[in-house]
């Protein structure tokens, strides 16, 4: 009787001495490792360049003078004319916790059919149909991404006929704010 008294006691002691003491250490531990593991994969994701500028399309132009302050966009063979049915997209990208900020240097996009587009991260728009030759205002983002839609329609007249005006063309710098 004493022998199991004194077995059941050392039982109830290790049970009592593993959950009050040794279980929440593990846990803690487990839960530290968790949060190292993370940490970790958030400083990986930190480290990963992020492409600041991409330009999507055939014969869509290109990003120009990149730096981590900003850079250009243009549009294709600038500044030369651009081609006739062009669909292109310039996806913008600043460092997290900026914006960005979109100023046209150059303008003269068709005004009959040729747009340039403005969109947010979200696909939210920020300016839209741009055309003409009047340099239109500067645009900010409301985040650390930007997209810019370009499309010129099947005749380029002003390609196709100089004496129907200026060369179609557009330059435009971003800037990290």
């Amino acid at each position: 009787m004493i022998l199991t008294t004194a077995f059941l006691g050392i039982l109830v002691f290790q049970l009592l001495f593993f959950h009050l003491i040794s279980f929440p250490l593990l846990a803690l531990q487990s839960e530290k490792e968790r949060a190292q593991l993370k940490l970790g994969a958030f400083l990986a994701k930190m480290d990963t360049p992020i492409v600041p500028c991409n330009v999507t399309g055939v014969n869509c132009g290109s990003c120009n003078n990149v730096t981590d302050d900003g850079g250009t966009i243009e549009s294709p063979h600038f500044p030369e004319p651009y081609d006739s049915n062009l669909n292109c997209l310039y996806t913008i990208n600043a460092p997290h916790e900026k914006k960005i900020k979109l100023s046209f240097t150059e303008f003269k996009v068709d005004k009959c059919c040729d747009f340039i587009t403005v969109f947010d991260e979200l696909a939210n728009l920020i300016q839209s149909s741009l055309n003409g030759s009047d340099t239109p205002m500067a645009v900010t983002s409301p985040s650390n991404q930007m997209t810019i839609k370009f499309t010129s329609n099947v005749d380029n007249i002003t390609r196709l006929d100089p004496s129907a005006g200026p060369a179609t063309r557009w330059q435009a710098t971003y800037t990290f704010m």
